[in-house]
Order: structure tokens, then sequence, then C-alpha cells
């Protein structure tokens, strides 16, 4: 698979087939979530809550996958094979922005997850229109000790199977500490704003400005990497 992925990208660029895709599709991700976000303003409930659903899904469904072909994060902690310019850029601006998109992507995919499970927990159906409910939802003690159990088992599968070096555990390890400080602030959320309608707008409307931001990074760095300086050798 990675072979594949490393064929010449179709954008005209430096890219490989891989990074291509995947900056179309964060582009493409973007825009729905733009246009579901733009839904949910204009009270269009169902349009919205069937568009952000599927999109999210099929965006983790898509960056799992990819991440598990292609091994992203590596680049950032391994060095600068993948980068053709001076060191002065890969040190100051290079590698702080794709710090910053690996960090926010990451914790994008994760809102993703988290936003699916708030929108059911607060939402309900009354003569097929999808409602976001007043009220408070709160996260009891023992549903805290599962999904941070959960988390845990889950990223210590993924670096048992896939630890080839240290700086890819580290990926894990962050990974893991990304989720966990999530699913705690949460907690904290949670009292600040009980009521689960109006979390569900706020971490929403977060939720949006971190995507916004990963679109921002993701063309910043593909400019940097593909077009400006392109690698001596494609990433692999």
């Amino acid at each position: 698979m990675k072979e594949w992925l490393s064929q010449p990208g179709f954008l005209g660029t430096h890219g490989t087939l891989g990074t291509d895709t995947s900056f179309v599709m964060a582009i493409v991700f973007t825009i729905l979530f733009i246009v579901g976000w733009r839904m949910a303003k204009q009270h269009e409930t169902n349009r919205h809550h069937t568009l952000v659903l599927w999109a999210m899904v099929s965006m983790l469904i898509y960056f799992t996958f990819y991440y598990l072909a292609q091994g992203l994060g590596a680049l950032a902690t391994e060095g600068k094979e993948g980068f053709g310019g001076p060191d002065l850029i890969y040190n100051y601006v290079f590698k702080p922005i794709l710090t910053i998109h690996i960090f926010v992507v990451t914790l994008g995919l994760i809102m993703a997850v988290y936003m699916i499970v708030l929108g059911f927990r607060a939402a309900i159906k009354r003569n097929g229109i999808w409602a976001l409910q007043l009220g408070p939802k709160i996260m009891g003690p023992w549903t805290l000790y599962k999904l941070l159990g959960s988390a845990f088992v889950l990223f210590a599968i993924l670096g048992a199977i896939r630890w080839d070096s240290f700086a890819r555990l580290k990926v894990y390890i962050y990974g893991f500490l990304i989720v966990a400080v999530v699913i705690l602030a949460e907690k904290g959320v949670q009292w600040w704003i009980p009521d689960g309608e109006r979390r569900h707008r706020v971490i929403g409307t977060f939720t949006m400005v971190l995507y916004a931001i990963a679109l921002i990074t993701s063309m910043t760095t593909y400019a940097l990497l593909y077009i400006v300086y392109p690698p001596a050798v494609h990433p692999l």
C-alpha cells in the first residue's frame, strides 16, 4: 500500500498520490463541515445532522485508514528527509506549522467522535425531525473510567502492533494523552455548560475553528513541502 501511495500525485506538484489525495480530502471535509455548520445556524436540523454525521464518519474512516497505511506523524519527529529547504526554514517555519497541524488534526479527529456522541446525547427525533434537547447532560464517573480505559487499550494495541521506532511510539503516547485531556476537559465543560443543547453549539463552533486551522496549516505545509521546497525523496 505504501508503494502505491508513494506514486507521483495528480495535482502537478512534487506531491505523491497519497499526499495529494489527503490534501484534497482535507479540503472536501472542511467544506462539508462549513456547509453543515451553516445549516445548523439556519436551523436546518435534519440536513445538518445527516451531512455532519456522515462527513465525520467518512473523515474518521479515511484518515484512520490513511494513517495506518502511511504512518502519518513520523515526519514531524524523525527528521527533515522529506523537506528540501534550508534548515532555518525547516526548524523555525515548517516544523512548527507541521507540529501544530498534526496536533490540531489529532484533536479534530477526537472532537469528531466527541461531537457525534454529544450530538446523539443532546438530540431527540420527534415527528421525523432532529432537535437538540434542553437540560443537563452529565457524564458519570463510571462512564469516565470506561472511556479512559478504552482509549488506553486502543492506543496500547496500536502501539504494540505498529511500534518500529521511539518516535512513532511517542505519536501513540501523545495521541492517548490528547484523548485523556479531552475526556477530562469534558468533565469540566459539563459543569461550566451543563445544558446539552448549548454545549453542543459551543463545542461545535470550537470544532469548526479547529478544522479551519487544520485546513490552513495543511495548505501551508503542502505548499512548503511540494511546491516551494520539494523533497529530494518522497517521504514514505
